[in-house]
């Protein structure tokens, strides 16, 4: 009942009192007007910060929830509301922004604040700066479009909380509950499209107590590096994600880290064609995933939740190479002078994200060959049978590198192009796993006559990482297929004919982004393939129903894929397309 109440009364305060911020500025002209490096298209009002900072402040001081472990949350919360406030009128530089974050950072390392790590305080000060202005910086460049910042803080914030409730205690633990409430309290003014903006004093405030909430308990466990880091991290992915692409992406494309942009991960999902809700709401899922694998932690094995959490990284890492890539060329002819910026802007991370991407594909293999050996044995073995097995593991492990990864390069995986990975590479990716294998128990029973080693290990091994590596493969084409499939604003079409030209159609229309088209369905007279799926578009029906499929499925156009077909059905099907006031086109062979 305790915990409802410190969940009702935030949402209810911030709910109430958000509508009244909003008047009040718009009768003071406090508003944000659009601009060119800015997402909104229509003036809105400012200041929804002051709703967050006082539900979260009225409800602590309500429940006496102002003391000595809060005052660094409090103190430095407090002080960023009112830089935040200041900015909103009078637009600070992004240098000042800085400076003040790094303040206030010192503010809660000066009242007690700092992160738990086994090192020597004289480096955990630092850290823990680091950790605060990055953090706090990171929910400043979040604020980016309607709902994002207020809907990622209150997932990360409930996630701190359930990790202090079931992983382990924190002081402030209760805060994430508070946070929560307030935050959601002002989405539903928030969410698209916005009536009321956050501003800075509402993303620095929430961005710093979270930064202080995630670390506030890492001193009770120091010596546990894993919690320490790794939930907080996890928990607060978005954010962290979103600030390092685009330092990253401006830094590539020779502009300054600092100088703002409709460049964010947000903006490049919205250019890929998802409407401003679906991003949201598509971020809002990646975030609770990344919550729910750090709550995960406390009832799993430390080795399994670390594999599952790089594996997670590298689907991020993955998603910010293609938005970068893909975004990159939707935009035609101004990204030939983006191009031409990158390349003369050359510096290491040039070099490595774009000329030199083996290296990650190299790496990742590595890492991958690891996570499937290890995970084998601690599949495999249980208790003491599995501390008896790890010598085995450890006198291993090199050997299992170094020849998986000379197979690799001589089956030449690092040649290939994973946009248009297909069934050849797969069967090339299974030979090499194979092989890699077969050329591993071979070589431990020459060397120790496989003593001691166990057979299902080996098995195991080889099945995790063929997952692994063709998983890594596909992800760039399933990433693809994902944002094809939710994409605005394309034409609704049918394609007459469900063989070998339909399929090529199809390919080409999901690779192809430019035609902006939307596959519904198939047409074919062959019955036998009504039903079917072809790249997961069905086979609607037939010519005779042609008519009513259109007007059912409000079709834009259709396109006429059956070279072979006959002039007399040919001029029927434009008949059809006539009468029902829908464009049509005929598609020949690739050759003709």
């Amino acid at each position: 009942m305790q915990f409802i109440a410190y969940f009702i009364i935030p949402f209810f305060l911030s709910l109430s009192i958000t509508p009244l911020v909003r008047y009040w500025a718009t009768k003071k002209g406090l508003i944000a007007y659009p601009r060119p490096d800015r997402w909104h298209k229509k003036p809105t009002a400012l200041f929804g910060g002051i709703s967050i900072y006082l539900a979260t402040l009225l409800t602590a001081l309500i429940f006496g929830l102002i003391n000595k472990d809060s005052a660094a949350l409090f103190s430095g919360g407090t002080f960023l509301f009112i830089i935040g406030l200041l900015d909103d009128k009078f637009h600070f530089t992004p240098y000042v922004k800085l400076f003040m974050q790094i303040v206030a950072g010192c503010i809660a390392v000066f009242l007690g604040t700092t992160i738990g790590l086994p090192v020597h305080m004289t480096l955990a000060i630092p850290l823990t700066l680091l950790w605060i202005v990055g953090i706090t910086n990171a929910f400043n460049l979040l604020d980016n479009i309607d709902g994002l910042a207020a809907g990622i803080c209150a997932i990360s914030s409930l996630m701190v909380f359930l990790s202090s409730s079931f992983i382990s205690p924190n002081p402030l633990g209760i805060f994430g509950l508070v946070l929560c409430a307030a935050a959601l309290g002002f989405l539903p003014y928030n969410f698209n499209p916005a009536k009321i903006f956050m501003g800075d004093s509402g993303s620095m405030f929430l961005g710093f107590c979270l930064a202080i909430i995630s670390i506030s308990s890492t001193t009770s466990h120091i010596s546990n590096f894993f919690i320490t880091l790794f939930v907080p991290v996890l928990i607060l992915s978005i954010p962290i994600f979103d600030t390092i692409f685009v330092m990253f992406s401006r830094r590539l494309q020779g502009r300054s880290i600092f100088s703002g942009g409709r460049d964010h991960t947000s903006h490049r999902l919205v250019t890929l064609g998802l409407s401003p809700r679906k991003t949201v709401i598509l971020l809002y899922v990646i975030s609770s995933v990344f919550g729910l694998i750090a709550f995960w932690s406390s009832k799993t094995n430390l080795f399994i939740i670390s594999a599952i959490g790089f594996l997670a990284f590298v689907v991020l890492l993955f998603l910010g190479i293609f938005l970068y890539e893909v975004t990159l060329r939707e935009k035609g002819e101004s990204s030939k002078n983006e191009i031409k910026k990158i390349n003369n802007n050359k510096t290491v991370l040039n070099s490595i994200l774009l000329h030199k991407r083996r290296i990650i594909e190299v790496f990742l293999d590595f890492i991958f060959i690891c996570i499937a050996y290890y995970s084998a044995y601690f599949l495999r073995f249980e208790g003491p049978l599995l501390a008896n097995n790890l010598h085995l593991l450890q006198q291993s492990i090199l050997w299992i590198i170094l020849i998986k990864m000379s197979v690799f390069f001589l089956f030449g995986l690092y040649r290939g192009v994973w946009k248009y990975i297909g069934i050849s590479d797969s069967i090339n990716i299974f030979k090499a796993v194979s092989v890699g294998s077969l050329v591993l128990v071979i070589f431990l029973t020459l060397t120790v006559r496989f003593k001691d080693y166990s057979r299902a290990v080996f098995i195991i091994d080889w099945l995790i990482l063929l997952f692994l590596i063709i998983g890594s493969r596909f992800l760039f084409r399933i990433i693809d297929e994902f944002f094809s499939r939710i994409q605005n604003g394309r034409k609704r079409i049918f394609i007459f004919g469900a063989g070998d030209a339909g399929e090529m159609v199809i390919r080409e229309i999901k690779r192809n982004r430019s035609l902006r088209y939307n596959p519904v369905g198939f047409i074919d007279d062959d019955r036998i393939k009504i039903g079917n799926k072809i790249h997961g578009v069905p086979v609607l029906g037939s010519r005779d129903q042609l008519k009513d499929l259109i007007r059912y499925y409000s079709i834009s156009e259709v396109i006429i894929a059956m070279p072979s077909m006959s002039e007399e059905v040919s001029k029927e099907i434009e008949k059809i397309c006539r009468d029902s006031n829908v464009l049509y086109r005929s598609i020949r062979g690739i050759l003709d």
